[in-house]
């Protein structure tokens, strides 16, 4: 051996001494101490090459004890987690396997805690791995304890199943939204409900005990004290209008009845098919002997023109308008307020719309010369109320409901039904006892000649809209004709084409 040889040795001992050093500098926690295992022989400057072997199999029982450790130490970092922020993981095991083995606990924010001295191996990547594979998401926890053994992922599991089903209220509602039960429907319809005619209606509603009774003839003895005024009122060129819950057609009438020095014309505004051409006529025609044509204002103007000359018969007489708000005499204010406008015509009348005041403009206010009278009597609209449909029975459709259905249609629509209104009207005037109905060929002839439609396409989705409605029928005939026809008397018409 040269000294080159000899020098080299112990620089050779010296830096292997040093990478031994490096090697077997650990920190290793058992049973929560800290140890520095650091060999003091490495402290001689020269060593023997024997003690290279030993310081080798030394070095693997410590990475041994420290893979033993870093479990352990793995384990109380887990639990510290589940300390915190209250969850875990379950762990899928397979047959055979341990319940302390393979299982990988999560820190915080989901990182997963490993032990390992230096650089990992391999193999324990592919552990990792394989326990990755395995993991399930994270479950929420009632209480902050943990368990590091597998039954208590196990009771945790279940409990978490039991606060599904037993948990607070709003929990269960938001759970049941993604349930996949059919929701629990009855198949009762209103169809299937007895019906009920309207003499059974009238029945019942005559059976109702009438409350109250004392109190109530008090209240109509403090009305009829006021007759008087009334009268006073009339006599000085004003016009009465009574307004009060409950039905005053009996109080006005009992007073109408006292008021014999003159004729006494009663006009009934609640009933749905009132014309108001036709009952001027007849009061022209009946009581003032006069021969009446042409529209409603001028059947009003010449019975104002009769009370204004020298030389009428009659001196003066009395309108008793009941419900003059009523559906079929709101287009026709003008014409009353010129007949209330004569000082000879006593004009008595009475509302029950909340809104009735809204028909009258300034004119006809100033024309009517209203005096108001509260006449509240609590009495059931028994009259009033007699020609609605009350009962539950499928009936043909009254004039209150063809105007319903009118008045959500368009102008077009409206023509169309003008057009047979017009066609049945005429044919009753010519003949009364065959029934008035028009060939559907020429019902749709007419609404097209008159640009009411465009097509045949366009007309039947009319027809079906009135029949829905069930405002128009039709019927076949044995050879296939098909006639159409409004199910209405041609005074109904009448009234319904006025109040269009």
């Amino acid at each position: 051996m040269t000294e080159n040889d000899s020098s080299r040795t112990p620089q050779t001992a010296s830096r292997a001494r040093n990478r031994f050093d490096m090697g077997l500098t650990l920190t290793t926690t058992r049973q929560g101490r800290k140890t520095l295992l650091k060999d003091s022989t490495y402290d001689t400057p020269t060593r023997s090459t024997s003690d290279v072997a030993e310081l080798l199999k030394l070095g693997a029982a410590v990475e041994a004890d420290d893979k033993e450790n870093s479990s352990e130490e793995t384990g109380a970092h887990a639990a510290a987690g589940q300390d915190i922020y209250g969850f875990q993981r379950r762990v899928v095991r397979k047959r055979g396997a341990s319940s302390l083995r393979g299982r990988s606990t999560r820190g915080r924010r989901g990182g997963t805690v490993k032990a390992s001295r230096g650089r990992p191996s391999k193999d324990a990547e592919n552990e990792d791995d394989d326990d990755d594979e395995e993991e399930e998401p994270l479950v929420p926890t009632n209480n902050g304890s943990s368990s590091d053994e597998a039954d208590g992922a196990d009771s945790a599991y279940a409990e978490h199943l039991d606060f599904a089903q037993t948990g607070p209220t709003y929990e269960r509602y938001f759970q049941g939204l993604h349930t996949t039960r059919a929701p629990k429907t009855s198949d009762n319809t209103l169809s299937k409900l007895p019906t009920q005619s309207l003499s059974e209606t009238h029945a019942i509603l005559k059976s109702v005990p009438l409350k109250h009774k004392h109190e109530l003839q008090l209240l109509e003895s403090l009305h009829r004290r006021q007759f008087r005024q009334w009268y006073f009122e009339l006599s000085n060129k004003f016009n009465l209008v009574f307004y009060g819950y409950g039905s005053k057609r009996r109080l006005i009438n009992m007073f109408a009845s006292q008021c014999s020095d003159a004729p006494v014309v009663i006009i009934n505004g609640y009933f749905p098919a009132l014309n108001l051409k036709q009952t001027l006529e007849k009061i022209a025609s009946e009581a003032l002997e006069l021969s009446a044509t042409g529209s409603v204002a001028d059947i009003a103007a010449l019975i104002h023109g009769y009370f204004e000359s020298k030389s009428r018969e009659i001196d003066h007489m009395y309108v008793v308008v009941h419900n003059i708000d009523g559906l079929c005499l709101r287009k026709h204010q003008a014409a009353l307020s010129v007949l209330a406008s004569s000082p000879r015509i006593h004009f008595l009348a009475s509302v029950d719309h909340i809104e009735a005041p809204l028909i009258w403009d300034t004119s006809s206010i100033t024309k009517f010369n209203w005096i108001w009278h509260d006449l509240t009597t609590f009495e059931p609209y028994t009259v009033e109320t007699s020609y609605e449909n009350l009962s539950t029975e499928t009936k043909k459709i009254g004039p209150r409901g063809v105007l319903h259905v009118l008045a959500s249609l368009t102008e077009n629509a409206k023509g169309v039904f003008r057009v047979l209104a017009e066609f049945q009207i005429a044919e009753s005037i010519m003949d009364t006892k065959q029934s008035a109905e028009m060939p559907y060929n020429s019902y749709f002839t007419m609404c097209r000649d008159q640009f009411l439609v465009s097509s045949e396409t366009t007309f039947r989705s009319q027809l079906t809209e009135f029949r829905d409605h069930k405002v128009i029928q039709s019927r076949h005939t044995p050879d296939g004709t098909e006639f159409v026809f409004i199910p209405l008397p041609s005074s109904t018409l009448e009234t319904i084409l006025e109040s269009m």
